[in-house]
């Protein structure tokens, strides 16, 4: 994984202003100083919670609550992602939504980095173009026995959807221990001006997600291998319309909650569901944008954000096989 970063806006003589990223944190020489940090529980103000935890749905409430027990163990998995690594040999991910500088393919290269088969979906124009992305990719990071297969899909697409999970499990005869769908498209606009692009992010944030993880189970349940897993990360957003103007970004990702309950009225078997709640991450094509303020917003409020790689290392922690075991029981 790579060091911590922290963002730095620059204006230039001519008034040119940039974003640029600096590393490490002056506070965070290493990612287990990272860890220290996210992990640690606020002092100062009653009632904060520590940057980076785990929740659990209460049986009598069904809120989402702080749990310390699975905070706790989740940052056992992280300091061993750092001090002893994973080894993903004999695994496969599906992973899409890995374009160069996304949180995606920042997942890509840990998975490789752990001996994992990988199948990343792309849905470039320019094909030849992606897949030398990717070999330079595999070549930078795959370990031994790691597997890089790479699929032209359109995750917005019903078809490509399906097609994608048939050629997985029929073509490559591979079973899938990890989903992480984790593609996204920009659609700006408020409800007055939602048109056709905004529905076309729906779909492609929502609807075929859930299509996704079904065309899975009617795999697995066709094979009869249920007994294996699929370990489900929803890549869930704190913006539930909150910021505006974002089209119906808020609406998609409030509706991949309803997966955490789905899980139990439908009694799911051989899948299970973590959910991230994913913070203002730097660097990504969604929140380019917002690069130029990050600096500002965390010396204004004291706050932070994450470089896309300190993101994906939070990810990675919900996929390592202890935090898998506990999403078998119950959604994470």
């Amino acid at each position: 994984f790579a060091p911590t970063s922290y963002p730095v806006t620059e204006i230039a003589t001519a008034g040119r202003i940039s974003h640029r990223e600096r590393s490490p944190r002056p506070s965070e020489p290493t990612l287990a100083a990272y860890v220290d940090r996210v992990s640690a529980m606020p002092s100062e103000t009653a009632g904060y919670l520590p940057l980076v935890h785990v929740r659990e749905q209460s049986d009598r409430t069904h809120t989402w609550e702080y749990s310390e027990a699975r905070s706790q163990e989740y940052y056992a998995c992280l300091r061993r992602q750092i001090h002893e690594g994973v080894s993903y040999e004999g695994c496969t991910a599906l992973v899409t939504g890995a374009s160069r500088g996304s949180i995606g393919a920042r997942l890509v290269q840990a998975l490789l980095s752990g001996g994992a088969y990988v199948v990343v979906t792309t849905s470039s124009a320019d094909y030849a173009q992606a897949t030398r992305y990717y070999a330079h990719v595999y070549r930078a990071y795959g370990a031994r026995g790691a597997v890089l297969h790479v699929v032209p899909c359109n995750q917005a697409s019903t078809q490509d959807v399906h097609a994608l999970v048939h050629h997985v499990y029929s073509t490559l005869h591979r079973h899938l221990d990890y989903v992480l769908p984790f593609a996204a498209c920009a659609a700006p606009g408020d409800v007055a001006h939602l048109d056709g692009r905004s529905e076309l992010a729906l779909r492609l944030l929502m609807t075929n997600v859930l299509r996704l993880v079904g065309a899975v189970q009617q795999a697995k349940r066709e094979r009869r291998i249920p007994q294996r897993p699929t370990h489900v990360v929803l890549p869930l957003s704190p913006n539930h319309g909150e910021l505006g103007g974002d089209g119906l970004y808020g609406e998609a990702k409030a509706a991949l909650q309803t997966l955490f309950a789905r899980w139990r009225s439908e009694q799911w078997t051989g899948v299970s569901v973590a959910g991230a709640v994913i913070g203002w991450t730097r660097g990504t094509a969604l929140m380019a944008a917002n690069d130029l303020a990050a600096a500002g917003v965390e010396q204004a409020t004291k706050g932070r954000t994450f470089s896309a790689a300190e993101m994906a290392f939070n990810l990675m922690g919900l996929v390592h096989p202890r935090m898998c075991a506990l999403a078998e029981r119950a959604p994470v």
